[in-house]
C-alpha cells in the first residue's frame, strides 16, 4: 500500500457503495491489496481496519471457515487442515466492493435470483498454493455518504463517482424499468445484512412461510391439488407422537429430507407398526437426533403432521415401499415444506440451531464513514453463477451429494435447509437466510419453472444428479424416479425411458460420461410393478446412462448437432405394449430419419423394401425378447444400418487416464484407422483386416469381428473446414442371444459419413439393445 502513515485501507475503498444499486464495475477506487501486518498496523489509527483484522483472526480459528472449503488443502493424515498461528502472519488480503454477487435459490431455472453489491474479502495464507478463505460482508443499513453520480471516463476505462451527504437517498425500487439519468441518487438494495440467532428463530421462520404463502408473484409456490393417491398414506402426528394413517386424508403436512448414514437407527416396519401407531409411542422411542430435530421444528412452525420415509414407510415390505417410491413425488410436491437436514452425514447428527451449543460462528459488525457493515454467515450463499446449477451455498454439503435426496428438493415447492451454520428458505421464486433481511425480488423474465420441455434444463439436472452417490448402486432407478414423474408432468406429458426424455431422445442418447478406468456395467436390478400387479427385477440397460456405475461427472458434449438424423426408437411400457418414441415432438425440430442419411435415394425412392425399413410391428420383435419380461423392460429396438469389421484382440490397450484414451473416439475420422472401445479396452480398426485374401494369407487366429451400428448423426460445426459435413455416432454391439445385443461399452466412436459409407458388410438390420 505504499506508506501507510496518512492512509488507510479505508480510504481507497468507496465503502459507500456497499448495499446501493449504483453502478460501479471498473471504478479504481473499489479495491485494495495489503499484507496482514499492514492492516494491523492500519488499525492503530483506524476502528475499521483494526476491526477486520479481528475479524480475519476469528474467522481463521473457526472449522466452520475451513469445512467443505474448496480452496482449503488437506494434510498427510486426511484431517481438515487449519492455518497454524505463526502461517497467520504472512496472511495477504485483498478487498474489493463486488457488484454482480447473486443470491440464487434451489431450482434449476431462471427465477428465485437477486443481486448484491457487498465488500469481497479474500484472506490468502502462505501463498497460492496453500490456504484461503473468503468473507463477505453485507451493508446492515442507512449511513454513509450517497453516490450521486457515477461517470465512465472512456469505455473501458476508469470510473469516477461522487457523493453528498447521508439523507440523501433515493425512494424506489432496485426493478425501476428505463435509462437512469446521469446524475440519480442511488437507492439501498431491499436486502441488507443482519445479525442472526444461534438457536433458530421460529418466528422468523413462520414469517418466512407466510410470506411465501401470500406473495402476489408465488404462484408456481402454491398447491397444485393434484392430490396424495398412496396406498396406506401414514404420517407421523407430532402432537400424539405416533404414526398416523392418514391413507384417503391428508391434511397440510412437512416432509423430511435427509442422510440416512450406514449406522442403525429406528424404522417403522411389520413387527412395530401397530405399536408406532400408538399415541405416545415415539415420545418413549429412541430416536435418532436429525428426526426428533425434525419434529421439534414443525411443532415450533405449528404444522401437525409430517412425513418421514424411514418412520412412514414399511421398510420391509417391497409392495409398500414400491407403492410409495413411486409417488415420492407427489408427497413432496403436496408438503407444506420440506426440512432439509444438509449439514448431516447420517440420521444421529442432529439439525443445527434446533438445540443450544449446534451453532457455533459468531457475526462480526463494523462501521467505516458512517456505513453500517456485518459479516455474512457463509459467502457461498452470494456468488456469481449460471442458470440451471445448484448453488454452492447447498452444493458441497453431505445432503448434496446422496442421491436420493436430490429429488426431494426439486420437486418440493418449499424447503428450509438447515446448512452448518445457517438457515436457508428456498421456494420457486426466491431465496432468504437467516443473516440477510427478507427479500423476494419480483419476476423480470418470461422463463419460468413452468415453461414447456426445456432440453438445457434436463441436462444439467441429471449431471447434477449423475454426481450424487448411493449405498446401493442398484437405487439408482428409484432415486431417480421422482425427478423423471416430476419432469414428466412439469413438461405436459413428457415421456422418459430410462432417465432420458422422449421430447430429445436421439440427442440425450448419446450421453458420455467421464473416462474413468474403473468404469463398468451397473450391477442390481430395478423392480418395476407391471400392470397386472407383479414385480419385475430389471437390470440397467447398456444404452442410457443409468447403466453404468457412475464416477466423474455425466457430460453431454454430443447430440446436439443442426441436421439431426436418428433411427425410429420404441420401447416398452409398463403394460408391456410397444411404444413409438416421439423424439422431438416437443423440441425445437424433429430429427430427420437416419434412413435418409445412410441409405439416400434408396430410403426415399417409394416403397422401402423389407430390408430396409424403419417402422417396428410386434411380429418383428425377436421371440425371446418378445417372452422376457426382465429383456422387454430395458430394450431400445430400431432398425439401422450396421458394419462388421474384424479387429485384432491381441492388440488393444488400456487406457488410465483419459490423457491416454484415442483421441479418434471423440474427433471425428475420415479414414482407416478408427478407435472403438470393447469392454475395457480400445482397439484399432486396421483397413487391412477387412480384406479376407490378407487375413488368410496372415493366418491372423486373433481377429475377432464387432458390429458397429450407426445410432445418431448430424452435421458438424467446427472445425471451420469441416464445418456442414454429416458425422456419425455408431455403437460397438455384442450379441447375448438371438436377435439381442448389448452395448459393448459406454463410449462412442464419432466418424466421417464418408469413413462410414466405405465401411464393409453393412447392411439395414433390427438392432434390440438392452
Amino acid at each position: 500500500m505504499g506508506d501507510l502513515g496518512s492512509t488507510h485501507c479505508c480510504d481507497s475503498i468507496a465503502f459507500e457503495l456497499i448495499g446501493t444499486d449504483a453502478f460501479h464495475f471498473r471504478d479504481s477506487n473499489s479495491r485494495a491489496s495489503l499484507s496482514l501486518k499492514e492492516l494491523r498496523l492500519s488499525g492503530e489509527n483506524c476502528e475499521f481496519c483494526a476491526g477486520l483484522a479481528k475479524l480475519i483472526d476469528y474467522r481463521s480459528k473457526q472449522p466452520a471457515t475451513w469445512a467443505d472449503n474448496y480452496r482449503n488443502p488437506q494434510r498427510r493424515d486426511g484431517e481438515r487442515a487449519m492455518p497454524m498461528e505463526e502461517e497467520m502472519k504472512d496472511a495477504h488480503v485483498q478487498i474489493s466492493v463486488h457488484g454482480i454477487k447473486e443470491a440464487r435459490n434451489w431450482s434449476f431455472g431462471f427465477e428465485g435470483t437477486s443481486h448484491r453489491t457487498v465488500l469481497d474479502v479474500w484472506v490468502i495464507i502462505g501463498g497460492p498454493s496453500n490456504f484461503y478463505f473468503e468473507m463477505l460482508l453485507q451493508r446492515a443499513g442507512p449511513g454513509g455518504r450517497v453516490p450521486v453520480t457515477h461517470k465512465s471516463e472512456a469505455e473501458y476505462g476508469q470510473d469516477t463517482i461522487t457523493y453528498e451527504a447521508p439523507g440523501g437517498w433515493r425512494v424506489g425500487s432496485v426493478d425501476d424499468d428505463g435509462p437512469r439519468p446521469a446524475t440519480q441518487v442511488a437507492s439501498l438494495e431491499t436486502a441488507l445484512g443482519r445479525s442472526r440467532p444461534l438457536e433458530v428463530d421460529y418466528t422468523m421462520l413462520r414469517g418466512w412461510l407466510d410470506l411465501c404463502l401470500s406473495h402476489e408473484d408465488h404462484d408456481l409456490c402454491q398447491q397444485d391439488n393434484g392430490g396424495i393417491h398412496v396406498p396406506g398414506f401414514r404420517l407421523v402426528d407430532v402432537e400424539n407422537m405416533c404414526i398416523w394413517d392418514a391413507d384417503g386424508h391428508a391434511p397440510p403436512f412437512a416432509t423430511l429430507s435427509y442422510v440416512w448414514g450406514a449406522e442403525p437407527f429406528l424404522r417403522l416396519v411389520k413387527d412395530n407398526l401397530e405399536t408406532l401407531m400408538t399415541p405416545g409411542s415415539l415420545r418413549n422411542a429412541s430416536l435418532p437426533l436429525t428426526i426428533s430435530d425434525a419434529i421439534e421444528v414443525c411443532r415450533n412452525l405449528q404444522i401437525r403432521y409430517i412425513w418421514i420415509d424411514s418412520l412412514c414407510i414399511i421398510q420391509d415390505d417391497e409392495s409398500d415401499m414400491l407403492a410409495t417410491i413411486d409417488r415420492m413425488d407427489s408427497i413432496y410436491r403436496q408438503s407444506v415444506v420440506t426440512i432439509v437436514a444438509a449439514a448431516g452425514v447420517n440420521a444421529h447428527a442432529g439439525i443445527p440451531g434446533v438445540r443450544p451449543g449446534t451453532k457455533t460462528l459468531v457475526q462480526q459488525q463494523l462501521e467505516v464513514r458512517g456505513v453500517p457493515l456485518i459479516d455474512s454467515v457463509d459467502h457461498r450463499q452470494l456468488r456469481s453463477q449460471t442458470s440451471y446449477q445448484e448453488p454452492e451455498w447447498i452444493s458441497r454439503t453431505p445432503w448434496a451429494q446422496r442421491a436420493w435426496t436430490f429429488q426431494e428438493a426439486l420437486v418440493s415447492r418449499r424447503i428450509l435447509f438447515f446448512t452448518a451454520e445457517l438457515v436457508y428458505w428456498s421456494c420457486r421464486q426466491g431465496l432468504l437466510s437467516e443473516d440477510t433481511v427478507e427479500y423476494f425480488e419480483s419476476p423480470k423474465t418470461r422463463l419460468r419453472l413452468d415453461d414447456k420441455f426445456d432440453p438445457l434444463e434436463y441436462q444439467h439436472i441429471a449431471t447434477t444428479f449423475s454426481r450424487r452417490r448411493l449405498t446401493f448402486e442398484s437405487d439408482l432407478g428409484r432415486a431417480y424416479l421422482g425427478t423423471q414423474n416430476y419432469l414428466d408432468a412439469k413438461w405436459g406429458g413428457q415421456m422418459f425411458s430410462w432417465g432420458l426424455p422422449h421430447g430429445a431422445f436421439g440427442s440425450f442418447l448419446m450421453w458420455e460420461w467421464d473416462f474413468d478406468p474403473a468404469r463398468r456395467q451397473r450391477q442390481g436390478t430395478h423392480p418395476i410393478k407391471e400392470a397386472n400387479g407383479t414385480i419385475a427385477r430389471v437390470a440397467f440397460p447398456t444404452w442410457s446412462w443409468m447403466g453404468w456405475m457412475e464416477g466423474g461427472q455425466l457430460i453431454h458434449v454430443f447430440g446436439d448437432e443442426p441436421a439431426a438424423h436418428s433411427p425410429l426408437f420404441y420401447t416398452f411400457d409398463r403394460a408391456s405394449e410397444l411404444v413409438e418414441i416421439q423424439d422431438g415432438q416437443h423440441w425445437r425440430s424433429r430429427p430427420k430419419p437416419i434412413a435418409d442419411l445412410l441409405l439416400g435415394e434408396c430410403a426415399g425412392s417409394g416403397e422401402v423394401p423389407p430390408s430396409r425399413k424403419t417402422e417396428l410391428l410386434e411380429a418383428d420383435i425377436p421371440p425371446e425378447l418378445s417372452a422376457t419380461p426382465f429383456l422387454k423392460h430395458r430394450a431400445l429396438i430400431f432398425y439401422s444400418q450396421t458394419a462388421k469389421l474384424r479387429y485384432d484382440s491381441s492388440a488393444g490397450f488400456k487406457a488410465t487416464s483419459s490423457l491416454n484414451t484415442p483421441s479418434g473416439l471423440r474427433m471425428t475420422r475420415r479414414e482407416y484407422p478408427f478407435p472403438v472401445m470393447i469392454g475395457e479396452n480400445f482397439y484399432e480398426i486396421l483397413e487391412e483386416n477387412q480384406k479376407d485374401e490378407t487375413n488368410r494369407e496372415n493366418n491372423k487366429e486373433s481377429l475377432r469381428d464387432i458390429k458397429l451400428v450407426a445410432v445418431f448423426g448430424g452435421h458438424m460445426t467446427k472445425p471451420r473446414k469441416f464445418r456442414g459435413k454429416f458425422r456419425i455416432y455408431i455403437w460397438p454391439v455384442i450379441e447375448t442371444s438371438p436377435g439381442v445385443w448389448v452395448r459393448a461399452s459406454y463410449m462412442s466412436t464419432v466418424v466421417f459419413q464418408d469413413l462410414w459409407n466405405i465401411l464393409p458388410r453393412k447392411k439395414w438390420e433390427l438392432i434390440s439393445i438392452v
